[in-house]
């Protein structure tokens, strides 16, 4: 099998992929909604869950679809339904991180925040999103120049990652503070560290895709033999980053891995006898148990060589 031209096992490892994106955020979400503590970073969370679920629905399916059909209509969707939902995911994890900096640097006015300002720092991330979708549009149809939108590709990456490496900064010289033993605090900076870790993993996910753009707008790789193969890599690389959360939340989330589990038991085991059921004298009636992968991600020329 040649891994260097598209094949049946590239293709079942990003529906695959794809699959366990959206099921695996879908169920972060509802696990999410659960939640009473935390109400509020749990409402970001959610909206960078939901962002990961359109990577699972639109992003890949839409790889999908260029990967086998010639039509350069196709490329351009898939292209922007890669900017909306890389741009949306690395943005919302600047804003988590920046209100865990608040929530563990000024905890008394954390508290007492409107939550119209966290509705403002969910909607933030997808309009700006949105604006830079539209701006690769209008160059898609040469609209605007392909030379101006390079000078504003760094700027929307930059601050972004910027921002959040300030945050955790912050975060963990204030965790150092004498006050740093107090029961909230601990709590705050415990839920910073699981997201200072999720950013960091993300970045992982997306910056080599942003090195292998940078590399062909170089025109460093053009006589590069193994191209197909480390296209068809990274890109399953920078999808997963929407399915790492998933896998970070039960370890690190006390609340998710709690809910979580009784998920599982209701749907493994969804009927439960007490010892009274199993003894002689018992009833015939039995109880029944009740009961988440910067990639901002930007045009990749010629992506079929």
């Amino acid at each position: 099998m040649d891994f260097n031209s598209w094949n049946i096992f590239w293709k079942a490892c990003f529906a695959s992929l794809a699959t366990l994106i959206v099921v695996g955020n879908v169920l972060t979400i509802w696990i999410f909604l659960k939640q009473r503590r935390h109400k509020r970073a749990f409402s970001l969370l959610i909206s960078l869950a939901i962002a990961d679920v359109l990577v699972g629905i639109l992003a890949i399916p839409l790889f999908l679809k260029v990967m086998v059909s010639e039509g350069y209509a196709w490329y351009v969707i898939s292209i922007d339904a890669d900017v909306l939902t890389g741009t949306t995911s690395i943005y919302t994890l600047a804003v988590i991180s920046l209100e865990r900096m608040f929530a563990v640097g000024w905890p008394l006015r954390h508290r007492t925040i409107n939550f119209h300002v966290y509705i403002c720092a969910i909607s933030m991330p997808w309009i700006i999103a949105v604006m830079f979708t539209t701006l690769m549009v209008f160059q898609q149809f040469d609209m605007i120049g392909r030379r101006k939108l390079s000078y504003i590709i760094p700027l929307i990456c930059g601050i972004p990652l910027l921002t959040t490496c300030v945050a955790n900064i912050v975060v963990w010289k204030k965790q150092q503070t004498p006050f740093r033993n107090q029961n909230h605090i601990k709590r705050e900076v415990k839920l910073a560290k699981t997201l200072a870790l999720i950013t960091a993993t993300s970045l992982l996910t997306w910056l080599p895709f942003q090195i292998m753009n940078i590399l062909f707008e170089l025109k460093v790789m053009a006589n590069f033999h193994h191209m197909g193969l480390t296209v068809f890599i990274i890109k399953l690389l920078q999808f997963s980053n929407s399915f790492v959360n998933v896998i970070i939340y039960p370890f690190r989330i006390p609340e998710f891995k709690r809910t979580l589990f009784q998920i599982l038991n209701f749907r493994v085991i969804p009927f439960s006898r007490s010892s009274a059921d199993l003894s002689p004298q018992a009833g015939t009636e039995s109880d029944v148990s009740l009961m988440r992968v910067t990639n901002s991600t930007f045009p990749l020329s010629n992506v079929h060589q």
